[in-house]
């Protein structure tokens, strides 16, 4: 079974071992990273070897600044450092308390605050968050969270080199999105990109998928074709999934790139590309390595720029605008009036945890614009899996009232039958248990069954068939 651990953390966190409501994302030089902060302790941030947070920036001091966790906060100090630490953009000038989304400026280096468990939607009162479109050719990007601002910025700067980027982040975080960023934004903009989803090649057909085959080469093989790599020659390649790739693709893949000519299957004659490579995946590919399933030569050379994608659901004020925009545009496409959303379905989608993340979003305001028949959305007509997960009680906020969503009749008696509720059998109480625990797996594996079945140790078949039963 593999381990389906979701978040990237450094290793230099000495404090505690229990994680605490708090993730900090690094932004460092060319690489990003996720931490989670421990509940109570003191960190020391900067380049010393003893820092529990240590950066390589030459922009930050030896001792920069000191973190300070107790009681479900977060303050920062200024260790009278060299070029100083600002809040959001102002000087720190005494002990500060950080806020989440707080923006911490370092040198050069960005940490952005995050809460580790999922937030409650922004309150109207505290204002729209500011909007950023980035347009990058036909694709245009939006962004409402600091972190993402920060680190397109970062893309920004590494789209400028030639070094090959390493993207990580859950299913549907937006990964492509940022992979053509960095190659819109490189020399290589008006080259082709070409993406490849390794997930969804079989072992026998990854090599042909990329080096191409000669005529003969295998049963089927009626004449020659190009793989991927020769088709994108002077362009980027989009590597999706990179964690799938069977390990004899991975070899050839490696000397690929180190040596910038490719063998087609079934051929004799080496052929020269000039090639970028973006590469992407969901799995924590270090772990993949210790396991024997990833190369850790090819780790190390697509992984020397690495950036950290969020997750939706620690980007909250990011939810509202892009539902809204996903809206108009699903109205748009189908020809209809535009649909309004109600508050009460604001605060719905706020609240949801978004396992399957963007795309998730993209799909579910889809849907509901080919469904809805008035001209307001109502939390009655997000689809039942979403309506599903909110009424759980693993969706509840901690620290923050869950607002009732009402069961529709032929739901009533299940929820009647809650685990602890009199009256419920032991049978229905074991079935509440088993929807919660497989509640719990999808949203820890980004919403995907076959690894969410691996994680409970049930048959594929069978969670198959209780998702249905369960209405997940």
């Amino acid at each position: 079974m593999r381990d389906e651990d979701q978040t990237w953390t450094r290793d230099k966190v000495r404090v505690s071992e229990r994680a605490g409501q708090f993730r900090l994302l690094v932004v460092d030089g060319a690489t990003s990273s996720m931490m989670d902060l421990p509940p109570a302790g003191l960190l020391l941030i900067g380049r010393a070897p003893e820092a529990d947070l240590r950066l390589t920036d030459r922009s930050v001091s030896r001792r920069h600044a000191r973190l300070f966790l107790d009681e479900g906060q977060v303050r920062i100090a200024d260790l009278e450092s060299h070029n100083g630490v600002s809040v959001n953009g102002q000087p720190l000038m005494e002990v500060h308390t950080l806020q989440p989304g707080d923006v911490v400026t370092i040198g050069e280096v960005h940490l952005v605050l995050y809460t580790a468990t999922a937030s409650a939607p922004a309150s109207p009162r505290e204002g729209a968050p500011k909007v950023t479109e980035l347009t990058l050719g036909e694709r245009t990007v939006v962004v409402a969270d600091p972190a993402m601002k920060r680190l397109y910025e970062l893309i920004r700067r590494l789209a400028a080199s030639e070094l090959p980027v390493l993207i990580l982040g859950e299913t549907g975080a937006g990964k492509e999105n940022a992979a053509f960023a960095v190659h819109h934004w490189s020399r290589r903009t008006d080259k082709p990109f070409v993406a490849l989803n390794c997930a969804t090649i079989g072992e026998t057909l990854a090599e042909s998928a990329l080096f191409g085959h000669e005529k003969g080469a295998f049963t089927g093989a009626n004449s020659a074709k190009e793989g991927l790599l020769e088709t994108a020659d002077g362009g980027t390649v989009f590597l999706d999934e990179v964690g799938e790739l069977p390990l004899a693709a991975q070899a050839k893949l490696l000397r690929a790139l180190e040596t910038r000519r490719i063998l087609r299957v079934g051929g004799t004659r080496e052929r020269e590309i000039d090639i970028r490579i973006v590469a992407a995946t969901h799995r924590h590919l270090e772990r993949e390595v210790a396991a024997g399933r990833f190369r850790q030569d090819l780790f190390f050379r697509l992984g020397v720029a690495t950036v950290v994608l969020p997750p939706l659901r620690d980007r909250p004020s990011e939810v509202g605008v892009l539902a809204r925009r996903f809206l108009d545009r699903a109205c748009a496409a189908t020809g209809r009036e535009p649909l309004s959303l109600a508050p009460a379905t604001m605060e719905a989608l706020g609240r949801h945890d978004w396992p399957g993340n963007v795309r998730e979003l993209k799909n579910t305001l889809e849907y509901v614009a080919a469904t809805v028949e008035g001209a307001l959305v109502e939390p009655k007509h997000l689809p039942e899996r979403i309506l599903a997960a909110l009424r759980s009680p693993a969706a509840s906020i901690p620290g923050a009232p869950t607002p009732p969503l009402t069961p529709t009749p032929a739901e009533a008696p299940s929820l009647a039958a809650a685990p602890g509720r009199r009256g419920a059998s032991i049978s229905e109480e074991m079935r509440a248990l088993e929807r919660e625990r497989m509640v719990e797996a999808l949203r820890a594996t980004g919403g995907v069954k076959v690894r969410a079945a691996e994680r409970i140790g049930m048959p594929m078949r069978t969670f198959a068939l209780k998702c249905k039963r369960y209405g997940l």
